[in-house]
């Protein structure tokens, strides 16, 4: 029997049609629905996040800049602090700059003072400047929540049989915590006396703002 050619219709290629269109409709309404739920996060963004003050009065490198950032997008109505680290360093335990960024928070003898209970964000960074002799170092930076070391960055440098004059290290942790009033913030260096104070000093700093909370 001679089947002239042309397309053969039957129930199984109705039936996969039929499936094709209904998950082609399904996706363009997921599509729909998610290009619709992005707008409105943005929108939302946009509204709860004010637009940050041009008269920045610090300003460092790639780094701090990174920092300064942060605290530029965040709510401003929350608690926050900025601080360089103070170029007269006398003890492992790092004194700051007074005249930083200082909202909602108290800088007391080397310590930030939480005033308000929430969830804080903390962030140190520093610059180290070695002269390395014929053996290695240990650099250590230590983030203290109160007297208890919540977080600590630790780097060897100058390693046996290798002199070279100078080595730049940097050094940094974060810490998200939860913070009740009057606890302390503090960051301690065992080797103190190799903080870059003079190449770098916009790039050493302690930041601190209130991620969850009320203030």
């Amino acid at each position: 029997m001679h089947v002239p050619p042309g397309p053969v219709a039957g129930p199984l290629g109705t039936t996969t049609r039929g499936y094709f269109c209904l998950t082609t409709v399904a996706l363009a309404l997921c599509l729909i629905f998610t290009v619709a739920t992005i707008m409105v996060l943005v929108v939302q963004r946009t509204d709860s996040v004010p637009s940050p003050p041009d008269n920045f009065p610090l300003k460092g490198g790639n780094c701090s800049e990174d920092l300064l950032c942060i605290l530029k997008r965040a709510p401003f109505k929350k608690s926050r602090a900025y601080l360089q680290v103070s170029k007269h360093l006398n003890n492992t335990k790092l004194s700051w700059n007074k005249d930083g960024i200082v909202h909602g928070v108290r800088y007391e003898d080397g310590n930030l003072v939480i005033q308000f209970p929430g969830w804080y964000f903390i962030l140190c960074q520093l610059q180290f400047l070695v002269q390395c002799s014929n053996h290695s170092m240990d650099l250590k930076l230590e983030l203290l929540i109160n007297t208890e070391v919540k977080k600590q960055a630790l780097v060897t440098v100058c390693e046996s049989g290798i002199q070279t004059k100078n080595i730049y290290q940097n050094l940094s942790q974060f810490l998200l915590d939860y913070l009740p009033v009057n606890t302390t913030i503090s960051v301690m260096v065992d080797k103190f006396q190799y903080v870059d104070t003079i190449t770098f000093p916009l790039e050493n700093v302690l930041s601190v703002f209130l991620y969850s909370g009320s203030d």
